[in-house]
């Protein structure tokens, strides 16, 4: 089996460690080892790094298995310094992440789900074009003067700017009520410079 040993040792533990495992495997890193060994040349690494184990000791054992896969064989010293699958944290916090408010807080969850829907609703309004249908029917490439999504965000500025109120809540309420259908005229979208600007 080919393994790698990972040694997060500090002070003395690390000479140690480094003695035992230049002995078995080939140092690939200041702190990493790689080798093809048995499972009993395994199990002899294990006990010689047990023997001269402190609090300072911490190492640990992959196995490769297959391209991209590798498994956590043990860890020989202080288990703290890798997490459950031997990974070495890079770092580290004393924040309860879990319970943030940052985390649990999204006051602005409902206007996004809202902003993500119209989004959705409009982005393909502009390819109603008679441009852009014909184009359809044409062959080749034929690039866009005027990109679709644009003109449908240009067609919502209108939609927005063409209610009574000029209020997120009137023209919400209108595209709602359905008052936005086939018979709405987006004749003044030509005439009305300023929304190309």
């Amino acid at each position: 089996m080919i393994v790698t040993f990972i040694s997060e040792c500090q002070k003395n533990a690390l000479k140690n460690t480094r003695r035992v495992l230049d002995s078995f495997a080939n140092r690939i890193g200041s702190r990493t080892w790689q080798t093809v060994i048995t499972a009993e040349g395994l199990k002899t690494v294990k006990l010689l790094l047990s023997k001269t184990a402190s609090k300072s000791t911490a190492v640990s054992c992959h196995r490769i298995r297959g391209k991209n896969r590798t498994e956590l064989v043990w860890i020989v010293g202080n288990r703290d310094k890798f997490n459950s699958e031997g990974f070495v944290p890079v770092s580290s916090t004393q924040t309860d992440i879990i319970n943030t408010q940052w985390e649990n807080d999204w006051d602005y969850l409902p206007l996004i789900k809202a902003l993500t829907a119209v989004a959705g609703l409009f982005h393909d309004l502009g390819k109603s074009s008679d441009w852009f249908q014909e184009k359809l029917f044409k062959p080749g490439i034929i690039g866009d003067p005027w990109r679709h999504e644009y003109i449908s965000c240009l067609m919502l500025k209108y939609i927005i700017q063409t209610t009574s109120k000029k209020t997120d809540l009137a023209w919400l309420s209108y595209l709602e009520e359905g008052n936005l259908n086939k018979d709405f005229k987006f004749s003044g979208l030509k005439q009305d410079k300023k929304l190309f600007k």
